[in-house]
């Protein structure tokens, strides 16, 4: 199948990767940075063709590249800025990408977000965004993304709302900062939990959807069912970059303090189980993917020597 990936990121640099054997993947950017032009050598490399793509500036080129394929996965997004990025980044592009699929008759599989204020137990709203309390600009832009999504496309969406993503990629800030830690010897030992998923998951699971098999919801998280500690990244890292440090037991109220402000932001949600129902119709075996958190310490380490560790 032909499958048009918008947004070049870890993420969907990860999914990519992994559907590039089974399918013929075009990759769309905005602009490069050191790290994505890593991931452009990678992906070439795999036979996934990337291109240049302004989503607002250049709709018929967007048209084009819609109407030329059989599936289109969004992965633009932002997750810092002032308002009106977000609201580009979350809603404007997305719906801009949507409409063009309405015309060519796609269905648009979009990567939103899970952290909608709702913390504990965590379970698919019946009605869209029914219970969901978004506080902050990017909580509200991806749920109004989501709605611009389903009025335009209707069935046709399908999104997903992935929760802590890791993978072989990943160059997000909370993992930047997670390396650099180890690297200096500080492998803190925490009582922090959270329920993550594997960007190879996600990868098999739209692999499953480009084959035909819908999901029961065209909304839903998209998450493996088990809490993980966040100190496996940690000693996960050490031992593939072959640290030796200190581990330190941190009590959550210490953390809370002592954890530098890129990782202290997620334990609004530590603990928080999200519905990971949907997600086993597709990956019935979502253990906790250590395998892919090896390749990735191996890949920062990679960025660190050449010195382009910078947080994508």
């Amino acid at each position: 199948m032909k499958i048009l990936i918008t947004g070049l990121g870890f993420i969907s640099s990860n999914v990519a990767y992994f559907l590039s054997p089974k399918h013929d993947i075009k990759i769309t950017y905005r602009s490069l940075n050191p790290v994505k032009e890593l991931y452009t050598k990678i992906l070439k490399e795999k036979g996934v063709d990337t291109t240049k793509l302004d989503v607002i500036n250049e709709t018929q080129k967007l048209e084009e590249l819609v109407k030329s394929n059989d599936l289109i996965v969004n992965f633009v997004g932002d997750i810092q800025g002032d308002e009106k990025v977000l609201y580009m980044a979350n809603v404007e592009v997305p719906s801009i990408i949507a409409q063009a699929c309405k015309k060519y008759n796609k269905v648009m599989i979009h990567a939103s977000g899970s952290t909608y204020g709702v913390t504990g137990k965590v379970t698919i709203e019946e009605n869209h965004g029914e219970g969901l309390n978004p506080s902050t600009a990017f909580e509200k832009t991806k749920l109004q993304g989501e709605k611009e999504l389903l009025n335009i496309l209707g069935k046709n969406a399908i999104i997903l709302r992935p929760t802590l993503v890791y993978g072989r990629f990943n160059a997000h800030v909370q993992f930047v900062t997670i390396y650099k830690l180890v690297k200096l010897g500080i492998i803190p030992k925490l009582e922090i939990e959270f329920q993550p998923v594997s960007a190879r998951y996600i990868a098999y699971l739209i692999d499953s959807i480009a084959n035909g098999k819908l999901p029961s919801r065209n909304y839903f998280y998209a998450t493996e069912c088990s809490l993980v500690n966040l100190s496996e990244f940690f000693q996960i890292y050490a031992s593939t970059i072959n640290k030796k440090g200190i581990q330190i037991p941190i009590p959550n109220k210490l953390a809370e303090i002592a954890l530098p402000k890129e990782v202290k932001s997620l334990l609004k949600y530590a603990g928080t189980v999200y519905d990971c129902t949907v997600m086993k119709e597709y990956v019935s075996n979502m253990e906790f993917d250590r395998e892919e958190v090896i390749e990735n310490a191996k890949f920062l380490s990679t960025l660190d020597k050449n010195k382009i560790l910078i947080p994508t």
